[in-house]
């Protein structure tokens, strides 16, 4: 298995295919499995699908991770695959982790892609998600980590599949993860930045309510919103998600 050595361990990484890089950023818990439909993408450009620190099969000392601290992993990876700039994609609130590193590293980011990404959590349903998230994963980890593989596909081998790679998850991590995203914002810099920014949301998802946040704070953004899907894009619309997705890099 491929690793990059971090500070406080060892990360682990998927890369395939060659080209422009794109690196797929996840969510708390999820790792690099959720993004199992994004895998054909690997045909026209390099896909790089890491765990994050604490996720998966990334072997770490530490558990308690900020987003700067991800934001860093992501640095330290570039460097180990000598990837001068690529396109970071994040998905949920991994998108908080891409929003950190083109803010921190506009030299390193061709552009920043976020699959229903917010840039604070703004509203009270947003909120309450991330703290029923905290509980849960105190209380019941395994049926939280089962609702939301259930809710991403109806594909049984590949819902079990994101469901035991979600349990490999630090428990600590993963409710650091909720907590840090509940009070993560970036809005007082999102007037500074300076590379190119794209939205996904999907039309039934009430995140997508953050669009009128984005276009106030960085006039040139693009927003890609599909039809018919809530917040599951990436697995329930793949299709879609990659075709534009790949219009985006072919385009840059």
């Amino acid at each position: 298995m491929p690793f990059c050595q971090l500070d406080y361990g060892k990360m682990y990484y998927d890369d395939f295919g060659e080209g422009k890089p794109i690196v797929m950023i996840h969510p708390p818990a999820m790792g690099r499995k959720v993004f199992h439909y994004q895998r054909p993408l690997g045909d026209r450009f390099r896909l790089i699908m890491p765990d994050l620190g604490g996720h998966g099969d990334t072997q770490t000392d530490k558990t308690v991770f900020s987003t700067s601290d991800y934001a860093k992993e992501i640095l330290t990876l570039l460097d180990h695959l000598q990837i001068d700039k690529a396109v970071i994609c994040g998905y949920s609130s991994g998108g908080n982790v891409v929003q950190e590193f083109a803010l921190t590293y506009p030299e390193r980011t061709s552009a920043a892609v976020l699959c229903g990404g917010f840039p604070e959590v703004y509203s009270y349903i947003l909120k309450y998600e991330h703290i029923a998230g905290m509980y849960m994963v105190k209380r019941h980890p395994h049926l939280l980590a089962k609702g939301i593989a259930t809710a991403h596909t109806h594909e049984k081998d590949i819902r079990d599949m994101i469901y035991h790679h979600m349990m490999k998850v630090n428990r600590n991590t993963w409710y650091h993860c909720y907590h840090d995203s509940l009070h993560f914002s970036c809005l007082d810099r999102l007037q500074g930045l300076a590379v190119p920014l794209y939205l996904f949301y999907g039309a039934r998802d009430f995140t997508n309510k953050h669009i009128r946040i984005y276009k106030k704070y960085v006039p040139g953004v693009k927003t890609i919103v599909i039809k018919k899907v809530a917040h599951q894009i990436i697995t329930k619309k793949p299709k879609q998600f990659n075709d534009a997705l790949t219009r985006i890099v072919e385009d840059l």
